[in-house]
């Protein structure tokens, strides 16, 4: 029986074929303002106590190779040492084409601080990790077992590599913020770069560097004046609108877009934008999450957000789910205080949890 082939088959089999053997891109998150040591090691220990976040996301979700991908982080600000930031951890896991491809890196990140003044502050941060790659070569689908009609024909000609070990290699990241307070706005600028080496990360007998990924960043929060709500109960109302600029190889991505926060509840609006060998792929992003504080000083945060895409030309890989879990300590410190006399200048005017 003859039978036609899919375009969601063709579309998946060349998108991990392409990964397999060209130049990788990094993952990308939607909630990459909850994400935020993933896309610039400075913002480790950027303001007082410790957190720990959660990131999870569900992409392509109308195909059957869709991507998975997970990333944990934890910092904790230290203001006892002279000059110090903070120091962090990261670990993300992403699994490509259900399975086919798994990509791990885990790494450290110290950060240091540089005082302008009162209410401007300099942070450098840098990212060492080891990443390690791998492709379960048995259920690839190479160019040569595809027919236009028949679909998948039959084995290839393609010689499996003897070694299918996975491929590990070291990295390096590193990446500058300048934050400042005027009144009741809070602005931060940044600037990163990643895979500053460009590690060879070919599963064959050649060399396939990693290429660099060049990241730029900027958001503004604005914390309104206290208003009185229903009841006489104070309400806290925070804008943090932002843009995100990523380019890697022939990738160009921008994200640009705004959250609000309205007495423990958060909602936002993003447009993203990806330009990729000159098509266009669009997104729209609808998040919603809520505050959970155990007290002033601690809390949980709990995000969701929905990516619409909007492309005519790829609508049909569906859209794709985030979830992000955030934990904030904002009294966690890495040295106790009371022992060092530097503890009188551990708080300013920019060390509280802004957002």
């Amino acid at each position: 029986m003859v039978k036609t082939l899919n375009i969601r088959t063709v579309f998946v089999a060349i998108m991990v074929l392409f990964m397999t053997v060209a130049k990788a891109q990094d993952v990308n998150f939607s909630q990459y303002f909850n994400n935020p040591t993933y896309y610039n090691p400075a913002y480790v220990g950027l303001s007082m106590g410790f957190k720990a976040r959660l990131n999870m996301r569900k992409q392509w979700t109308g195909l059957s190779g869709d991507f998975q991908s997970f990333s944990f982080s934890a910092d904790i600000a230290d203001r006892n040492i002279p000059g110090a930031g903070g120091v962090g951890f990261i670990a993300t896991s992403v699994v490509e084409g259900t399975g086919k491809i798994k990509t791990t890196e885990i790494g450290i990140i110290p950060s240091v601080r540089i005082h302008v003044n009162r209410y401007s502050i300099v942070q450098v941060g840098a990212l060492v990790s080891i990443m390690s790659r791998q492709v379960d070569w048995n259920n690839l689908v190479f160019s040569d077992q595809l027919d236009p009609i028949l679909g998948n024909t039959g084995p290839s000609s393609f010689t499996k590599p003897s070694n299918q070990r996975p491929i590990i290699f070291p990295d390096f990241s590193i990446g500058g913020i300048y934050q400042l307070k005027l009144s009741h706005v809070i602005g931060t600028f940044g600037m990163a770069v990643h895979h500053i080496t460009q590690p060879n990360q070919s599963f064959l007998q050649d060399v396939a560097p990693l290429p660099r990924k060049w990241v730029a960043h900027m958001d503004f929060i604005i914390d309104f004046q206290r208003n009185r709500g229903y009841y006489n109960r104070a309400r806290d109302i925070k804008l943090n609108p932002g843009i995100l600029f990523e380019s890697q190889s022939n990738l160009n991505l921008f994200s640009i877009g705004a959250n609000a926060y309205i007495s423990n509840v958060y909602f936002g609006a993003w447009y993203r934008n990806e330009i990729f060998n000159g098509t266009s792929f669009a997104n729209i992003i609808w998040m919603a999450g809520v505050n959970i504080p155990f007290n002033e000083n601690s809390r949980i945060k709990l995000m969701y957000s929905f990516d619409m895409n909007v492309s005519q030309n790829t609508n049909f890989t569906g859209p794709s789910h985030e979830v992000s879990l955030i934990l904030e300590l904002d009294n966690a410190r890495l040295i106790n205080p009371n022992r060092l006399r530097s503890s009188r200048r551990s708080r300013s005017s920019l060390e509280c949890s802004p957002f």
